[in-house]
């Protein structure tokens, strides 16, 4: 898996005209469907006398990734698909969109809503401005008492981050935070130095 993903920075709301129609641009930074099922139907309730709450969202990384668009009434593929299509273009996850449209008396045809809902969720992001975000693993690392230095100037030359270390009737506990790219060489790199005394466990990941 990637060692990071790009999202928004802030969550962000944009208002616009197109030939009359009102868009309302809401989007906002969330972690699990659930998040994103929340907040498109928070939204949708909040411009419930709209003519379309139109959304798109993407979760997750690779081929774990989520994805869910909703023409919301609109022309089949003229709404949702383009939002969703704009936030997979802008390379972004992590990212739950909804387009309120009020109709103002002219119509678009599906090319000009394709247009209109992506060109709405691009200027959403630009607003927003998009961001890094790196994953770092979460390691549990049992050693020794007298081969805790090498793990922590192991760790310290070669970008990793100490959470914290603990001493137990076993030896010593540390914590450690790295890459998921740097996991492999790391753990071999500590086979060989501690001949094979030292215990790895990952307990969970986070992104900062």
């Amino acid at each position: 898996m990637s060692d990071s993903y790009q999202t928004i920075a802030q969550n962000m709301r944009v208002k616009t005209k197109i030939k009359k129609c009102k868009f309302i641009t809401s989007i906002k930074n969330v972690k699990t469907v659930n998040q994103a099922e929340e907040f498109i139907n928070q939204v949708s309730k909040e411009f419930a006398d709209a003519t379309h709450n139109v959304f798109a969202f993407k979760i997750g990384l690779g081929d774990e990734a989520v994805t869910r668009s909703s023409d919301d009434g609109e022309p089949s593929g003229s709404s949702g698909p383009p939002a969703l299509q704009a936030l997979e273009g802008a390379e972004i996850t992590n990212v739950a969109v909804v387009i309120t449209r009020y109709f103002g008396g002219i119509k678009h045809g599906v090319g000009g809503l394709i247009r209109a809902y992506g060109g709405c969720v691009r200027q959403a992001i630009k607003e927003a401005k998009i961001i890094e975000k790196i994953r770092y693993i979460k390691l549990n690392i049992s050693v020794p008492y007298n081969l805790m230095g090498q793990v922590i100037n192991d760790l310290e030359g070669h970008a990793g981050q100490v959470m914290d270390t603990n001493y137990t009737n076993q030896g010593a506990e540390i914590v450690a935070l790295l890459k998921p790219s740097a996991i492999s060489k790391f753990k071999n790199r500590i086979a060989e130095a501690t001949k094979g005394q030292a215990k790895f466990e990952q307990v969970g990941d986070l992104f900062k």
